[in-house]
């Protein structure tokens, strides 16, 4: 056994992360650790690392007791973590990356140590020049980056949280492979993701935790999917994709040749009341800059905007797309959605202070009344409307970001990759809030890169290729085939 994991306990104030959880690891093997947002599964990988330290329980590493007191620790010891948000350094080459922290002396000699990394890159045949700058990299280099890293170090686990979150498919399946030579190697790789189609194909056994307990494990061809789900959620869910919007004639947001620098070029799109509209297309297609020139985001150019019967000729800032009637639930909620120091209330009340202000001043009373009753609606786990928003769980991050858009009662709302790193019961908790939005007579510009999601919930979806709109998409018409022909460029 390469790490045992005994009645891991962990506790922060007001919060049972970990109670009396179980996890075991063999070398050569992936065993994918579930669970929903808030499960554990976080602490538990940041005890293992080093990170935090257990207030009861123990941990078995090669077959003696360990306790790391720290990070480096950790990674000395063989036990290395590539977090979902890699922290390398980006104005460093690749080589630097790699070694930084584990070079031994004062003296470098940078040439010896590009060779050195590119003798590790090439011989796992990753197709990265060890000389380039990190900032020059796309996501899935700097994850190759990242496990470079690790390797170096000579570890004999790697853990990997969320690795698949921002990368394509076609990325995910060249990770795939180095993720099986790792094991051919004897290294032991802990999983984490919510994509359970992943875990089915990656790992060869399965843990899940839910609300900090340990909950099951076992060899990942004895479960179907509903089984991990239902251990998952505590649950069934009937329904993965609720749908129950009914678009109607009225056209609630339309707009013709809309320009964003070389990204999007003369794409043109209406959205109707009631309507679930979907904007597909692979990465760098031009689908996530649309959202972003429209709301102000990005200088943008088009010759015709329309919201509900208003023609809009400029919107430099978002302050000005909000007083037009367009909300945006941003892709990356940490940067742009959310300010993780603050509290849940400030989050919600931050851009609508129109709602508890008078005069110039701030009744904060009435922030208090607004942050309960939203928590209620989208049922946002917390310990109060005092927790910092850095200190929830992604799901719960995310009904933040949507409750303070949608306190602005929005004609046209769109929702850029919103059920991203969150997991299985918040995913259908977002679809159900995307369909009473729809419901409640707004336009629903849903933008994502899953394709069952977008195929499962849009009535119409616009395909986009290299800035390109490639072509609308309606009823049976609305396949992933389909939508995959049209991303790589392809007329069906």
């Amino acid at each position: 056994m390469l790490l045992k994991v005994e009645k891991l306990t962990k506790k922060f104030p007001g919060v049972l992360a970990l109670d009396k959880v179980n996890f075991e690891l063999e070398s050569g093997e992936v065993h994918a650790l579930l669970g929903e947002n808030g499960a554990g599964k976080s602490t538990l990988i940041k005890i293992i690392g080093g990170i935090h330290k257990a207030d009861e329980g123990k941990i078995y590493y090669k077959g003696k007791e360990i306790a790391f007191s720290n990070p480096s620790e950790a990674i000395n010891n063989g036990i290395a973590t590539i977090h979902q948000e890699l922290n390398l350094f980006e104005d460093l080459t690749v080589a630097e990356n790699i070694y930084v922290g584990n070079i031994r002396g004062n003296l470098v000699n940078k040439r010896q140590l590009i060779k050195k990394a590119q003798e590790i890159l090439s011989k796992n045949k990753f197709n990265i020049r060890s000389d380039s700058l990190v900032k020059d990299l796309n996501t899935s280099e700097k994850q190759l980056v990242a496990i470079a890293k690790a390797l170096s170090l000579k570890s004999k686990i790697i853990i990997m949280d969320e690795p698949t979150a921002s990368i394509t498919e076609h990325e995910t399946k060249n990770l795939f492979k180095i993720v099986k030579e790792l094991k051919k190697k004897g290294i032991g790789i802990i999983f984490i993701s919510h994509r359970l189609e992943e875990v089915f194909e990656i790992a060869d056994k399965v843990t899940v935790l839910r609300d900090g307990k340990y909950i099951g494990s076992g060899n990942v061809k004895d479960f179907t999917q509903e089984d991990l789900i239902n251990m998952m959620v505590g649950r069934k869910i009937e329904d993965m994709f609720p749908k129950y919007n009914a678009p109607e004639d009225e056209i609630l947001f339309s707009i013709e040749n809309l320009k964003i620098g070389k990204m999007v070029k003369n794409v043109s799109f209406e959205v109707k009341k009631g309507e679930i509209f979907g904007i597909a297309g692979l990465v760098g297609s031009g689908k996530s800059e649309i959202p972003l020139g429209i709301y102000g985001y990005m200088p943008a150019k088009w010759d015709n905007l329309i919201v509900n019967d208003k023609k809009i000729k400029k919107i430099k800032r978002p302050d000005e797309a909000l007083k037009n009637g367009i909300a945006l639930v941003p892709e990356d909620r940490k940067s742009m959605g959310l300010v993780l120091e603050l509290d849940i209330m400030k989050n919600i009340v931050i851009q609508n202070t129109e709602l508890i202000e008078k005069k110039g001043i701030l009744f904060w009373n009435k922030a208090k009344k607004i942050a309960k009753e939203e928590i209620e609606k989208y049922s946002i786990k917390a310990t109060s409307i005092n927790q910092k928003t850095g200190n929830l769980s992604g799901g719960n991050q995310q009904k933040v970001v949507i409750s303070k858009v949608l306190k602005r009662n929005p004609k046209v709302v769109f929702l850029v990759e919103p059920t991203r790193g969150i997991d299985v019961g918040a995913k259908v908790e977002v679809y159900n809030i995307i369909n009473k939005l729809a419901n409640d007579g707004n336009g629903v510009v849903f933008i994502s890169s899953e394709l069952p999601e977008i195929v499962s919930l849009c009535d119409r979806v616009l395909v986009m290729h290299r800035g390109i709109n490639m072509g609308v998409l309606e009823n049976e018409e609305i396949t992933q085939e389909n939508i995959l022909k049209l991303a790589t460029g392809v007329d069906i």
